[in-house]
């Protein structure tokens, strides 16, 4: 009798066991499609783009490469924020001939706003917006001021390479502009520029 019940016992847990991990496993059944959807929350973008310059001026041209880093907020927004440890603005004088090259070196971080767009898709679409500061060595454009401030405006078309790497390409504007506030003149700068990022989840 006692036998019966010690293997009835032991027949119950072990199917109480079997049951237990099945639902465990359902649990997490789902969880894999979005880990393979995970966002990007970190990226390294290169920009290149040309602006209209000031009459002193006439032509500029700036080269950035910048990280950001991504902080989800649900519903397809992020916010995060964006370091550019290297921002070069080429400030030649067209207007003068024979002048030298100038080149201007600067560094830059902005906290920016984004929304991604069909987030799960192998083909994505992220549009974002930044402001912050920008020092420059050297004044930016010619008759402006070494700080100022950044905006940036663009959106990048994503492609995904596999579970956590992503390719993208876009399109920036960014305008550099010391708002007034080292004197009554604010000589800024609009760049329309491209932009290319790999983008990568943790």
């Amino acid at each position: 009798m006692r036998r019966t019940r010690a293997r009835r016992a032991a027949f119950s847990l072990v199917a109480l066991l079997f049951f237990l991990e099945g639902e465990c496993g359902r649990a997490q059944a789902p969880a894999a499609p979005a880990a393979a959807a995970a966002q990007p929350e970190w990226h390294v973008i290169a920009s290149y783009g040309q602006a209209s310059a000031p009459r002193s001026q006439g032509f500029a041209e700036a080269g950035t490469l910048s990280l950001a880093r991504d902080f989800p907020l649900g519903s397809g927004f992020v916010w995060g924020v964006e370091v550019t440890p290297l921002f070069l603005v080429n400030v030649t004088r067209v207007d003068l001939p024979n002048r030298p090259r100038e080149s201007r070196f600067a560094v830059a971080a902005a906290p920016f706003l984004a929304f991604d767009a069909f987030p799960k898709s192998v083909v994505s679409l992220r549009l974002e917006a930044s402001v912050g500061p920008l020092w420059a060595f050297s004044p930016v454009p010619a008759e402006g001021s070494r700080f100022n401030f950044l905006d940036i405006l663009g959106g990048r078309v994503r492609v995904r390479l596999s579970n956590g790497v992503a390719l993208s390409g876009g399109l920036r504007r960014t305008h550099v502009s010391n708002l007034g506030t080292v004197g009554p003149d604010n000589p800024g700068l609009s760049f329309y520029a491209g932009a290319l990022a790999l983008d990568l989840a943790r």
